[in-house]
């Protein structure tokens, strides 16, 4: 099975998955009060770029989310990992790489009616982007065709986000959806995504 084939049978199982959990979430909401704390799950695509590694692919967030705030501010440390490849890039080398983000963010509702909210977010992040770089690319560019090599690179950035919350306050599932996350760092570290998350209260 090819790499292009894996990452679609892997974001189809993802989506398919968040219908069954909001599914469930619509037929077995309770009128009751939820702890200040949930497990957030979000799925995205987009682009990351650095130094040594340019692609397109889909991004996977996990991670733990608490109200410091009354029901407006919240704390989010998360694990992310992105899966890339240049296929779609016509002037890159030949590149497959993983990205992995450890990152801590705050998202603020700023604009808050009813259970619809505007929210905006920042944060602070590591990164690891490892894979492989092939030959291929614009042959104006090296005095000498490439050859494959491994990379792995480090860099240290921030997180913004934007984009919109549907949280219920009888629903154990929160909806966001976010259009805007931005990575950005050193070394011309910057990733764009897309995404969908769930926040599962406790």
């Amino acid at each position: 099975m090819t790499k292009k084939k894996q990452m679609i049978r892997r974001c189809k199982t993802i989506l398919i998955l968040f219908a069954l959990l909001i599914s469930y979430d619509i037929a077995h909401g309770q009128e009751k009060g939820f702890s200040k704390s949930s497990i957030k799950i979000g799925l995205g695509l987009g682009s990351s770029m650095g130094n040594n590694t340019d692609g397109d692919g889909f991004v996977y967030t996990f991670g733990y989310q608490r109200e410091i705030w009354k029901t407006r501010l919240r704390l989010n440390p998360n694990f992310s990992i992105g899966h890339y490849s240049s296929k779609f890039i016509s002037d890159a080398r030949d590149q497959y790489f993983n990205s992995i983000n450890l990152e801590t963010n705050l998202f603020y509702d700023l604009i808050k009616i009813k259970s619809f909210s505007l929210v905006v977010g920042c944060g602070g992040l590591i990164n690891n982007s490892r894979g492989l770089k092939g030959s291929g690319g614009d042959p104006d560019v090296y005095t000498q065709p490439p050859t494959s090599e491994y990379v792995s690179d480090f860099h240290f950035g921030g997180y913004l986000g934007g984009g919109f919350r549907i949280n219920a306050p009888s629903k154990r599932t929160a909806i966001n959806i976010m259009p805007l996350n931005l990575h950005f760092g050193n070394n011309f570290f910057e990733e764009y995504h897309a995404k969908i998350e769930l926040d599962f209260k406790f």
